[in-house]
């Protein structure tokens, strides 16, 4: 198999005009290490099955391979995201990438998650094992001459990556998956470039609200103490004798004090308990939640170098499609929380926050077809007041009967999550017997919403699958003899994930518009973070508010491949730091 192991520029500059012309490439990379901003590229390789380029990127400009890495000849890579950041170290955006960990995320949606590696794929579509060995050697080969056994594992790489592509699109095409290994695809650059370009954090005003957090945790633990007193022993410090993070002493400290049983210490039971003790434990949780979630450690994640946060997103996170994020979890965030507005835009740029109206609720009416909901979407009317004045037969609006208008905003989210009686109940602090009547109040003023939701589990259990208006698929593994919680939890998989996942397929596909337009239209500017149905832009300040009016068109957009009989809104703020 013939290679060409490029050592100088002028060398580069002649051997890629033989990769002109290919239809297909596979690209991949060696580096010194994971990060874009400490460690460098050291081995390109790209190629087809007929000739391959390794080049020693520590001695030549890539330069030469810029028109082939940014133009229109299709690039497949293994775990895409990795790589294109590493470029952008170099200066380099790569274009029209395939990825066969995403592809395979996708064929095997409920099937073998987790199992996507490009050694596991090269033994189940080739037949041939993939000796990793060599790769830790990168990382140490400094200036040194890159050895034979080097050069061969790259080669090895970049030819199993393009011969599992190969393999991989007859089962993307048979199983009909084509729409969604394409969105996926393109969303790859814009994943990279959030990776890549990070989010800046202000640690002063972060810091200061974890101080304020521990503060009230000591406060509300004194308070707690003060009130188990009678019923719990005290130390020797005047604290009383409990873990307030076990339920069973929780609850055994509660029915002491309240002399009579006590069901459950969740939140919803908590807050009927008719004694300050219930409100003081979920204000201890709640602020104990905060300073171990967000505490210092959340610091530790602020890059030396660029002084931003550089998350880890993984852009197929769950089954439905939706993206989830580690290193640190800038997902879990809460929204009206003060530690949003820690997330600051730089001086001389603002923040923009974009998000999707109700879109899980217009998924909801575009699927059903309920002529009430979708009505109320084209007036632009508010669905949770119109939704509670009809069950509760009383006029409801955001003002008038607000608790009503919760309950049934509860309702309308909690069906798009196939949630049931029992679910509304722990969500409400209803009892159960109140809940479901209120869910078959729900379901008579809306027929054609209970029809769909029946439907989509009725016949996603009869295929074995369900999949979202995109086309993406999820396999329900679904048995025989499957019966009680197990088929409980398969029809609520089944009704909530063609809701969800397109919600997810909407927001790729609207990243993916976003960044081409910044890089089109030469605006300074980049998506920085994604939670679900929302987008956080930093922009020069000078062009943020035509920024801002690009990102809600290509969402407005996004949202019209697949919703067609409500209008898509999008929300869109400006300000100095991350809002809602």
């Amino acid at each position: 198999m013939p290679f060409h192991y490029i050592q100088s520029t002028d060398d580069l500059k002649h051997a890629s005009t033989i990769l002109a012309g290919r239809g297909l490439l596979a690209l991949d990379l060696e580096t010194e290490g994971l990060d874009p901003h400490r460690h460098k590229v050291v081995l390109l390789a790209v190629g087809d099955d007929r000739e391959q380029l390794l080049v020693d990127c520590r001695r030549v400009s890539l330069e030469p391979l810029v028109p082939l890495l940014t133009g229109d000849v299709p690039k497949v890579t293994h775990n895409g995201a990795f790589d294109l950041a590493m470029l952008r170290s170099v200066g380099i955006r790569v274009e029209n990438v395939l990825d066969t960990m995403l592809i395979e995320q996708v064929l095997e949606n409920g099937i073998r998650r987790g199992r996507a590696s490009l050694a596991s794929l090269s033994e189940k579509y080739l037949g041939k094992a993939l000796d990793k060995t060599e790769q830790k050697g990168f990382a140490a080969v400094g200036g040194g001459e890159l050895s034979k056994a080097q050069l061969e594992y790259s080669l090895r790489d970049i030819l199993a990556t393009y011969h599992v592509l190969l393999e991989q699109m007859s089962a993307v095409v048979q199983k009909g998956l084509e729409n969604t290994v394409r969105l996926e695809c393109r969303a790859v650059p814009a994943f990279a470039d959030m990776h890549y370009d990070g989010v800046f954090l202000d640690a002063q005003a972060w810091r200061e609200l974890i101080d304020e957090a521990r503060r009230s945790k000591e406060q509300y633990r004194s308070e707690i103490d003060k009130l188990f007193a009678g019923v719990v022993q005290v130390d020797l410090f005047g604290r009383v004798d409990i873990n307030l993070e076990s339920e069973n002493e929780v609850r055994g400290a509660l029915e002491k004090l309240l002399g009579r049983p006590v069901r459950s210490v969740d939140k919803s039971n908590l807050k009927r308990l008719g004694h300050p003790i219930g409100q003081a434990i979920i204000a201890y949780r709640e602020a104990s939640k905060i300073v171990s979630a967000y505490g210092e450690s959340f610091l530790d994640f602020i890059h030396p170098v660029t002084g931003r946060i550089h998350a880890d997103f993984m852009q197929v996170g769950a089954p439905t499609g939706r993206v989830a994020c580690r290193d640190p979890n800038l997902q879990n965030i809460p929204r009206g929380s003060r530690f949003r507005k820690c997330f600051k835009a730089p001086e001389g740029y603002k923040m923009i926050t974009a998000d999707y109206s109700g879109c899980e609720l217009r998924i909801l009416a575009e699927v059903s077809g309920d002529p009430a909901f979708v009505n109320t979407f084209s007036r632009g009317g508010d669905l949770h007041s119109i939704v509670a004045s009809e069950i509760f037969s009383r006029p409801v609006s955001k003002e008038r009967n607000k608790e009503l208008r919760d309950r049934a905003k509860a309702i309308n989210f909690g069906l798009a999550y196939g949630m049931g009686a029992g679910g509304l109940a722990a969500q409400t602090g209803l009892p159960l017997d109140e809940a479901e009547r209120l869910l078959k109040r729900y379901f008579r003023a809306y027929p054609k919403v209970r029809a769909y939701l029946e439907d989509s589990a009725r016949i996603a259990l009869s295929r074995g699958w369900v999949q979202t208006l995109a086309g993406r698929k999820l396999w329900l593994g679904v048995g025989e003899r499957m019966e009680g919680s197990d088929l409980a939890a398969v029809r609520r998989i089944a009704k909530n994930m063609p809701i969800q996942g397109t919600n997810a397929d909407m927001l790729k596909l609207a990243m993916a518009g976003i960044r081409r337009r910044f890089i089109d239209d030469n605006f300074d500017a980049r998506i920085v973070n994604t939670v679900h149905d929302e987008v956080l832009v930093e922009a020069n300040d000078s062009d943020a508010w035509d920024v801002a009016e690009i990102v809600r068109a290509e969402m407005v957009k996004a949202g019209e491949r697949f919703i067609s009989s409500v209008p898509i809104e999008v929300d869109v703020s400006v300000a100095d730091h991350w809002v809602k």
